[in-house]
């Protein structure tokens, strides 16, 4: 009995192991045929998104990356995007994320005659106010490459003014054909932030600043300036700033953007268009526009420091909401502006593009930019042809990244504004490359601020080279970009310190000159934000500039300015 009794265990023991063996295999049949259908999913999933071109996002909360969940200093919990406009989808088959755009559509206004009351401006605010109460700093990345200048300094020469304007071998290999300071404009002209805008076909000349626009209908020779209060009406918490122009040649349209201050949490950007001869039989005042609410795009925050260009088929512009880092892109087609009904347009959601500017000259669609850090740019891209915008990192050279200060000749540190705002100013396209440039500061072989540039490939996405516009003896900063038809890079920029006070000057990139009108005899703690360059709206090949200078008594002077290489 003890013997029997002792082998029943063993017995059991054979009996379980198999029973064992049984079940395991029995779970390996059901694994496999969970696997199969799972396969067949993911096979139907990528059938889909190679029929259609959408992608289907794969992650059950499609929440961003890691690096586009990090947001500067000025994000409040109030100013965060929506849900949806925060949910990303990563495409990394070809090394870009990707999200749909969000679509909306705005009906038409007109106006006409210039009937509404003249609003007085207060020259001295301070616009912008929540730029300087939350400053951002660009954290320091990976140290790649030089950070010595890469090129020849830049100097300033003195335009030689006399007629034929721009004549001799001073000016060479450029040509100045035109030059108009708009004398009446000085007293409506905003003294803390002027920022010139321009647009032009041919005869007819429009200029823009924060607090006026002036129209030439004789090229530029002569300039009539109004208050834009009593072209629109002050809807909103009325007008406020930002203005920037455009013509759109392929549509012959002149498009004029504006921006409203805010009232019970709703402000506005205004888009307006019309013809050329349109713009002329009315002096400037007869538009059709439409308006487009912050609440349209985000539940807070104030649109705010705007940028605006054209493809062949979209008008693009740029707003930011809630501060710098929220920076989000409109669309809308050009031959819905040009029928002057009802629009539909596309936007982003938040962007990390601190304030950035959208790239000039795209024929099929738009770049903007931000720094991850001071060695790697994240681009975004939007194409015409698709429905969504993407976003890449690209590693370039370090570039110094100190605290940014320049003593004008008047003794004011004309940089103070702008210590620490090295995002993108200057953006636009060539062929197969998007250039993007920045202030930034002294420190790695520069002694003074300067300006650093990128040409970055459209196709790979990597950096092609990196130059600087710098001089040992003064400072360069607020660069704007345009190419022309030959792909020459135009761009107007700012110099001051030492000997100078803060002035502006235009040139091509490569030449390693930046000529002036004149010089300002006073400086003021913030030079502005802006000032522009435009491709000629008749002759493709020329460019034409809006900047300012400035007066002994601190008020400025705006110029036009018609040049070519």
């Amino acid at each position: 009995m003890i013997q029997n009794i002792a082998k029943t265990p063993a017995k059991l023991s054979r009996s379980l192991v198999f029973a064992g063996l049984i079940f395991a295999l029995l779970i390996m049949v059901m694994a496999c045929d969970t696997a199969t259908e799972s396969l067949e999913k993911i096979k139907d999933t990528d059938a889909f998104e190679k029929a259609t071109g959408e992608k289907r996002d794969r992650t059950p909360e499609s929440k961003p990356s890691e690096s586009q969940s990090r947001k500067s200093a000025d994000r409040t919990p109030e100013s965060k995007p929506s849900e949806i406009q925060s949910r990303k989808s990563a495409d990394q088959r070809d090394g870009r994320n990707t999200q749909v755009l969000q679509s909306g559509q705005v009906s038409p206004k007109q106006v006409r005659g210039g009937t509404f009351p003249s609003i007085k401006q207060d020259l001295l605010s301070r616009l912008n106010d929540n730029e300087k109460s939350k400053p951002y700093y660009v954290p320091d990345g990976p140290i790649r490459g030089k950070t010595t200048p890469e090129a020849p300094k830049y100097v300033t020469k003195l335009l030689n003014l006399e007629p034929p304007i721009g004549n001799g071998d001073t000016q060479a290999p450029l040509s100045f054909e035109e030059y108009d300071e708009i004398n009446d404009a000085n007293p409506v002209a905003h003294l803390l932030n002027p920022e010139p805008s321009v647009a032009e076909n041919g005869l007819t000349v429009m200029t823009t600043g924060n607090s006026w626009m002036s129209l030439s209908e004789d090229g530029g020779q002569n300039f009539t300036s109004v208050n834009p209060t009593t072209i629109f009406p002050e809807d909103y918490g009325g007008y406020c700033c930002d203005q920037v122009l455009q013509y759109v040649p392929q549509h012959d349209m002149f498009v004029w953007l504006l921006q409203y201050k805010d009232v019970g949490g709703t402000n506005a950007i205004r888009i307006a268009v019309q013809t050329t001869q349109g713009v002329r039989n009315s002096n400037g005042t007869a538009w059709t526009y439409w308006d487009f609410t912050n609440v349209t795009f985000s539940p807070s925050g104030e649109l705010d420091y705007n940028d605006m260009s054209f493809s062949n088929s979209f008008l693009y512009w740029t707003s930011s909401i809630g501060g710098g880092s929220n920076r989000y892109v409109v669309r809308i087609p050009l031959e819905e502006l040009q029928a002057m009904g009802t629009v539909n347009f596309q936007f982003t959601g938040s962007t990390d593009a601190f304030w950035s500017h959208v790239t000039q000259n795209g024929r099929n669609g738009v770049y903007w930019a931000g720094h991850e850090d001071n060695s790697t740019m994240l681009v975004y891209s939007m194409m015409d042809a698709d429905n969504f915008y993407s976003w890449r990192e690209v590693p370039i050279n370090s570039w110094p990244n100190a605290a940014m200060t320049s003593i004008a000749a008047n003794g004011n540190d004309w940089l103070q504004d702008a210590s620490w705002k090295t995002y993108v100013r200057a953006a636009a396209t060539s062929g197969d490359s998007v250039y993007f440039a920045w202030n930034a500061s002294s420190g790695g072989g520069f002694l003074e601020p300067h300006i650093q540039i990128v040409e970055i490939s459209t196709s790979s996405f990597t950096l092609k080279n990196q130059t600087q516009v710098w001089n040992p003896d003064f400072a360069f900063a607020y660069p704007y970009f345009e190419t022309n038809a030959k792909g020459e890079l135009g761009m107007i920029v700012a110099f001051g310190g030492g000997a100078f006070d803060a002035s502006s000057g235009v040139g091509v990139l490569g030449d390693n000159v930046i000529y002036y009108p004149g010089l300002s005899s006073s400086s003021r703690t913030n030079y502005g934000h802006y000032h522009t360059v435009r491709r000629s709206g008749t002759e493709s090949s020329k460019w034409v500039g809006a900047g300012v200078t400035r007066k002994n008594d601190g008020s400025i002077l705006p110029y036009y300015i018609r040049f070519s290489r």
